[in-house]
């Protein structure tokens, strides 16, 4: 069978659990080298361990998104190892719940270091070597892909501060799309 991914890297930001982790071992199982960043070492060394026991290949980084020198250096020492990137995750998330009124401002302070600028962070970082990549890609392009939440549209009781995040992250993706579209680099 042959892997739509083979000869690609990606870079999965919040890959210690969830939609992280499952997200890298897809791109492990088509054949992408997948370097796994959060801030767990002990849960990226455990996944890395199961990606090359399924014949995959992963790098860890332990790095909090919310360190833009920690996050450039962890997508430089990606590439150095990887010689490319063709695919960027930006998965790392967090929610807080309760009422915005009793929220510490801690808490808003949280959401935004981690659901914004980690994005933004990550993106900056990545974005020169997707488009370089985009250009002798295998599959002709190169991917930047957001998660993130329908909380941004649909108010939930409980989440009064999570949103905002939420709201900003998808439509950030599309304005990146429209200044970079024609890079060969796919937004989503």
């Amino acid at each position: 069978m042959t892997q739509i991914l083979a000869d690609t890297a990606a870079l999965v930001t919040g890959a210690s659990s969830g939609i992280g982790a499952a997200t890298a071992k897809a791109l492990a199982a088509q054949g992408a080298v997948v370097a796994l960043l959060a801030r767990r070492a002990d849960r990226l060394q455990e996944l890395k361990t199961e990606i090359e026991s399924a014949g995959g290949s992963a790098l860890v980084a332990p790095v909090d998104v919310t360190d833009a020198e920690e996050v450039s250096a962890a997508v430089a020492r990606s590439v150095a190892e990887f010689g490319r990137l063709d695919t960027v995750v930006n998965n790392a998330g967090l929610i807080r719940m309760g009422s915005a009124a009793e929220a510490p401002l801690q808490d808003w302070d949280d959401l935004v270091a981690v659901n914004i600028q980690g994005v933004l962070y990550v993106t900056r970082a990545a974005l020169p070597h997707l488009i370089e990549a985009a250009a002798d890609s295998p599959r002709g392009v190169a991917d930047l892909v957001t998660i993130s939440s329908t909380a941004g549209w649909v108010a939930r009781p409980g989440t009064a501060v999570y949103p905002l995040p939420n709201s900003v992250s998808t439509p950030s993706a599309r304005a990146f799309a429209k200044r970079d579209s024609g890079s060969g680099t796919g937004w989503a």
